[in-house]
């Protein structure tokens, strides 16, 4: 969590926040457009069906794990910069291709290569963000790092969501577009301003670890694979907050693409504004309270969409949404950070992305299923979402007992 303003301070003048921060928005403004309006054309513009969109989006996340795992021992090995470099150079190419095809009506399957191929590098990247942003703070300071980077991301998601809407309305061509010059501009920032990284006094490596790439080591650590599998779980409930949100406002509720985009504007606005004071108010819970906390209130957001309407309740359930994300946000990849040794943190966070990434992407193909099945009254997706969730919540506090945190402590 950020505490003083000059710890805050003091973190924002480190290199590799500062530029991971930077890019950060840059990434979220121009790609948050794109997540949110990428199944929307293919909806609305190609008339592709919601259970098929589904598996295109389980498809892209499925397809990234082999290389995801793989690239943590490279980014332990060679340093984040230069894998960020080189993948953030592949994924420019890949999203200029994809602003062609899309403006150019190319097959389908064309697009879904493209997006499929692109998955894997924004994985990557994220990874080795993390891997910066640990390497720049200590233990104590990690929170607030995390929530630094945080903040920067949402002031992006505030202003992109509602940016897109309006463009959407000229032609969905152009957030493709803008998502490409601004991948471009994210490359250039890393390789401009990026210094290589090490970990700050009081984290320095053990040179005497083994520093060969094993994808299977981080798995077989008890605390680490508790955490990412009830994490990853948990994932496939607040996962519904996307895709199957998207096609829920725009089929129940009758949201414009405008709308839509102010919507997820709101969620930017108030994850800026309110990350800080969560934090705050919850300054004395540990990471795992948090995480079941944070879940709680989605599992809520998610139980009263069926029985109200209209924009002013959307924005509201939007709202009470944010509040689950801010909760438990931050405390997800700290805990992480927490119990990866220093020299592995690349495989630990690759090796989470992989695990959550085989959970995660059931997440829409469960919802668009949902919305398959319960056409005619879409309303009634959200049932079954709610005993699926309970179960998971009630299933996993066995199991939290057996993380014992400070045994694994950086």
């Amino acid at each position: 969590m950020i505490g003083s303003n000059s710890e805050t301070v003091s973190l924002m003048k480190r290199n590799g926040i500062t530029v991971v921060a930077s890019n950060q928005f840059i990434r979220v403004l121009a790609r948050s457009q794109m997540w949110i309006f990428l199944p929307l054309y293919l909806l609305v513009i190609r008339h592709v069906p919601y259970l098929i969109i589904g598996f295109v989006i389980f498809l892209m996340a499925i397809s990234s794990l082999p290389l995801t795992l793989v690239a943590g021992g490279f980014i332990d090995k060679h340093g984040p910069r230069t894998v960020i470099i080189i993948s953030n150079t592949l994924l420019a190419v890949l999203l200029i291709l994809l602003t062609v095809f899309i403006f150019g009506n190319s097959n389908l399957y064309l697009i879904y290569l493209v997006l499929i191929l692109s998955e894997p590098l924004m994985n990557i990247i994220g990874a080795a963000d993390n891997v910066i942003i640990s390497d720049n703070s200590t233990a104590s300071e990690r929170n607030s790092a995390f929530s630094i980077v945080r903040i920067l991301q949402n002031l992006g998601f505030s202003l992109g969501p509602a940016i897109g809407g309006f463009i959407a309305g000229i032609g969905y061509g152009y957030i493709f577009l803008l998502t490409s010059v601004f991948s471009v501009t994210e490359l250039f920032v890393y390789m401009k301003f990026l210094k290589k990284t090490a970990p700050v006094k009081g984290e320095e490596k053990d040179e005497q670890l083994n520093m060969k790439p094993d994808i299977l080591k981080a798995f077989k650590d008890r605390p680490f694979f508790i955490v990412a599998i009830l994490i990853s779980l948990f994932f496939l409930i607040m996962g519904q907050w996307g895709t199957t949100l998207t096609f829920f406002w725009k089929g129940f509720d009758h949201m414009t693409d405008l709308d839509i985009g102010i919507l997820y504007s709101v969620n930017g606005v108030v994850v800026t504004l309110g990350q800080l004071p969560v934090n705050r108010l919850l300054r004395k819970m540990d990471d795992i309270g948090r995480i079941n906390l944070g879940y709680i209130v989605y599992l809520l957001s998610f139980s009263i969409l069926p029985f109200f309407q209209g924009f002013t309740f959307l924005v509201l359930d939007t709202i009470l949404i944010t509040m689950g994300e801010n909760i438990i946000s931050p405390s997800i990849n700290t805990i992480i950070s927490r119990i990866a040794p220093v020299n592995k943190r690349g495989q630990y966070f690759t090796s989470f992305q992989v695990l959550t990434g085989m959970v995660t992407p059931l997440a829409p193909v469960l919802g668009t299923l949902l919305l398959t099945v319960f056409a005619a009254d879409l309303g009634l997706i959200w049932y079954p979402i709610m005993i699926l969730g309970t179960i998971l919540f009630i299933s996993a506090i066995p199991l939290w007992k057996k993380v014992h945190m400070s045994e694994h402590n950086n």
